[in-house]
Formats: C-alpha cells, sequence, structure tokens
C-alpha cells in the first residue's frame, strides 16, 4: 500500500529537512538529519546523506530496515508527523544520481550515498486526542480534509 502525503507534509518534508531514527534489533538507536529530502511518486522519500550519516545508519539498515523521520526545525506541533517505513542504502544508480545532484545544487550537500525509504505507515504527532493516531488508512480526500481543518502553514524552501 502506498501511503498518500499531503501536499503540505511534502512541503515540510522537503523545506525543513528530517531527523532520521533507526534501531538495531536488540533497539539501540541512532538518529541523523537529513538536510537534503526529496518527496518522490510513490510513496517514496529519499534524503541525500554525507558518508558520516550513512556510516552511522548503513550498518543498522542492513539489520533492521525499519526507518522512522519527523520533520525537523518547526517543532512537533507545526509538523506534527511521524512517517515509517522501510530503508534502503544506494550508492549508484538512477536514483542515486538524481537526489544527490539535486542536494548539491540546492542545499550544498555533499552526498555520498541516498536513503530511500518506502513509506508504510503514517502517524499524529500532535499532542493532545490525535496523539498517535494513524493517518495511512485513511483515503487521500479525507487526510486533505482532516489536515486543512488542523494547519493552515505550508512552509517555502529557504534559499
Amino acid at each position: 500500500m502506498t501511503v498518500y502525503l499531503t501536499e503540505r507534509m511534502k512541503a515540510w518534508i522537503g523545506a525543513m529537512g528530517c531527523h532520521i531514527c533507526v534501531a538495531t534489533p536488540e533497539g539501540v538507536p541512532s538518529v541523523v538529519l537529513g538536510r537534503y529530502a526529496e518527496v518522490r511518486d510513490s510513496g517514496e522519500v529519499a534524503f541525500a546523506l554525507a558518508e558520516d550519516e550513512a556510516a552511522v545508519i548503513g550498518p543498522v539498515i542492513a539489520k533492521n530496515p525499519r526507518v522512522a523521520f519527523g520533520v525537523s526545525r518547526q517543532g512537533g506541533i507545526r509538523a506534527a508527523y511521524q512517517f515509517k517505513g522501510a530503508g534502503e542504502i544506494l550508492r549508484s544508480g538512477d536514483i542515486f544520481n538524481a537526489v544527490v545532484a539535486q542536494a548539491r545544487e540546492e542545499k550544498g550537500v555533499d552526498a555520498a550515498a541516498v536513503l530511500l525509504v518506502r513509506l508504510t505507515e503514517l502517524y499524529c504527532t500532535k499532542p493532545g486526542y490525535e496523539a498517535g493516531l494513524r493517518l495511512d488508512g485513511m483515503p487521500p480526500e479525507e487526510l486533505d480534509a482532516w489536515e486543512r481543518q488542523r494547519w493552515k502553514d505550508v512552509p517555502r524552501k529557504r534559499n
């Protein structure tokens, strides 16, 4: 099942970057900052990673591909979502080449790898009674309406 992302979610991910979380099979967590993120069609998000960032999470993903991430720089109330999926480290190929080139051009990120996350789950992390609400089961038009009732802001990319 493809996870539907609203235009607001896509804008937040692309404009703000994300904290990317992985854990070993034993439950030891690691977190890196994805400074450049690109939302791709079919429920995928690609993150450009520097060599040191890839070195932290690459060995973990090889054993446990589960990845969770949330939007950075705005806090959990304004960008109140947790995205989950299966991750794969890419070091070559069409997706790798495209993401690395865009990351360098847009953010000056010198990427050595790309983390491709195929989204499987989406949760609301907004404080209150909706915290933990699973959103990936909502039809796209229902999710759009749900989101419009709660938030009005859509971020823009900074130069």
